[in-house]
């Protein structure tokens, strides 16, 4: 047992080890840089390996906290709570502590991203403090006896997204992002939602090319073209053999979609082998865990043929059909559990995390080395900073038809995701919806990359109408809907106004109808985005200045051009879901 302070700082162990810790400031940022070291011998009597720092400050001017797990719960938690945890493949060691007007208070981070760490950062009852615990376990194998990491604590009073930027800056340098071609950031159509597992290649195609035809770029063709069963599940995953009475040419209808104008991406479920595939005959004896829900187990990649069959199943099919991308599923489902074997002949790496990283970074260099702009799409909530070493496009988790879940999401996922493209979970809505609350969830998520999952061919003709408007409305401001850093006021209360500015343009997005849109300093166009329900959005211009005003509404038809003289709060009348644009004149 260990215990040692570096200033308010505790550090505790259950074997025997020495530390050390150097400490840089700068400004409101001060690095703790940990060196921790240990003879094999201790290890005999302790299973599970680990060390902890844990302190506690002043509970002053915080009032809400963000970290990458939130979700739609932004409030302070109690210290005897609920634990979170992170790791290569989910989440992020973060939290932002801000206050009511989304100024940070205190911001804490951990440099390794890799490892299964648990956190615990909650008010503690003695003395209002909020009180910071890590947990990190160490590598029991007696294979290495050392161990470093820096924690990342941030006290300037600065906008929360800044003070998350600036950790995510940090992470950039240890953990470099995959480049981003600019195929990652244009309009898509995934056929989860509409299709699910039945894609048959003629009505594939055919919805392939009414998605060209309204601008969207690239297509993803997602579970379902690898089984004849369409009962949902995973027993059939494992083997990747196209179905033949789905897709009896994969390379030939892959070709159709190249010749729309389309990008071709596939899905696949990285860990799992289904019970009924070849797959898990062949690895029975080389998985972690059985899932029952779905049929199948979960490849261990521990040892290096599991690794070799999943680089090979992708790298054949990228040369064999000319894909462009892939879908790759279920990378937060490696894990261990109690029957799962610390240790067996045949592995080449012991700790899971280091295995999934091996895997990782070998499907990157296999992939890259036969096509270097390859787009490669994860999905909550593995979007960490390590796996945007291995993907350029992140995706909102699963929320069908949820607008505020979407905006969240994507929000959430800006925010820590620098350059990596950020993707909306995929659009659905009734075929007899009003055109009005079909582009309310385009809108929700305006500031990602849009994918868009309903039946093209069964929505009206005015959804038809207002898609092409707003696909064209994205395309022609990609820069500044998802390359421009955004402010998204008020996270506490879900994002209701989120804007993005550069070089004198900018585009607000007004989620709360009683939300004030104030025209920034220097703006000379404008858009505002009416995202409610409301017939009005407000502005307020400092000082006097005169506009060119256009309102248009949300099938982009042209309702009112005006020139008007804006000062103080003014009304513009708008259609719900509407778009106003201001030019300066």
């Amino acid at each position: 047992m260990t215990q040692i302070m570096f200033g308010d700082i505790k550090l505790t162990s259950n074997i025997e080890l020495s530390a050390s810790c150097e400490i840089q400031k700068d400004g409101g940022i001060s690095k703790h840089i940990f060196s921790l070291s240990w003879n094999p011998s201790s290890l005999k009597s302790v299973k599970e390996p680990k060390a902890e720092i844990a302190w506690s400050i002043p509970l002053k001017g915080i009032q809400h906290q963000w970290h990458s797990g939130c979700g739609k719960n932004r409030a302070l938690l109690p210290d005897w709570g609920r634990s979170e945890f992170s790791k290569l493949s989910s989440g992020c060691p973060l939290h932002c502590f801000y206050d009511d007007n989304a100024i940070n208070r205190y911001t804490v981070a951990l440099d390794d991203c890799v490892t299964l760490i648990e956190r615990a950062l909650g008010v503690r009852e003695e003395g209002t403090l909020l009180a910071v615990r890590f947990v990190i376990p160490l590598d029991g194998t007696g294979k290495t006896t050392n161990y470093s990491f820096t924690l990342w604590t941030d006290v300037t009073p600065c906008r929360y997204e800044d003070a998350i930027g600036k950790v995510v800056s940090w992470w950039e340098e240890k953990y470099p992002p995959m480049p981003v071609p600019n195929q990652a950031n244009l309009p898509l159509y995934s056929f989860w939602y509409s299709f699910h597992q039945n894609v048959i290649a003629q009505k594939v195609e055919a919805e392939c090319e009414r998605a060209a035809k309204l601008g969207m770029k690239t297509v993803i063709v997602d579970d379902g073209w690898q089984t004849d069963d369409n009962s949902r599940g995973y027993a059939y995953c494992g083997d990747w053999q196209v179905s033949q009475s789905k897709i009896p040419d994969m390379a030939a209808h892959v070709k159709k979609v190249h010749d729309l104008g389309l990008k071709y991406m596939l899905w696949y479920s990285v860990p799992f082998v289904g019970i009924h595939s070849n797959a898990y005959k062949r690895f029975k004896d080389k998985v972690l865990e059985f899932r029952e829900g779905v049929g199948a187990y979960t490849l261990d990649p521990r040892y290096p043929d599991v690794r070799d069959y999943l680089i090979n199943i992708y790298t054949d099919a990228l040369k064999n059909w000319d894909l462009d991308g892939f879908k790759l599923d279920f990378i937060d489902s490696f894990k261990m559990v109690d029957t799962t074997p610390i240790y067996r002949e045949g592995m080449d790496i012991v700790v899971l995390e280091d295995a999934v990283h091996r895997l990782m970074i070998d499907i990157r260099k296999a992939l890259t080395s036969i096509k270097p702009d390859i787009l490669i799409e994860f999905r909550q909530s593995y979007i960490g900073p390590v796996m945007r070493e291995f993907g350029n496009m992140f995706r909102v988790g699963d929320c069908p038809a949820s607008g505020d879940s979407n905006r969240v999401g994507v929000i959430d996922l800006r925010l820590t995701s620098g350059s990596t493209a950020v993707h909306s979970d995929m659009l659905e809505w009734n075929e007899n919806e009003s055109v009005e609350h079909a582009v309310s969830q385009i809108q929700s998520s305006i500031f990602s990359t849009v994918q868009i999952s309903a039946n093209l061919d069964r929505i009206p003709d005015d959804h038809i109408k207002a898609l092409a408007f707003w696909t064209k409305f994205m395309e022609n401001n990609i820069d500044l809907l998802q390359k421009t850093p955004i402010r998204a006021e008020m996270p506490h209360l879900l994002y209701p106004q989120v804007s993005a500015v550069k070089d004198g343009k900018g585009i607000i997005a007004l989620y709360d109808g009683s939300r004030v849109a104030a025209i920034p300093d220097g703006i000379n166009e404008l858009y505002i985005i009416n995202a409610n329900g409301g017939s009005e959005a407000l502005v307020r211009q400092d000082g006097s200045c005169n506009f060119d005003i256009k309102v248009f509404d949300c099938c982009g038809e042209l309702k009112r051009s005006q020139s008007v003289s804006l000062s103080g709060i003014s009304s513009i009348s708008v259609p719900n879901y509407g778009l106003i644009t201001l030019i300066r004149k």
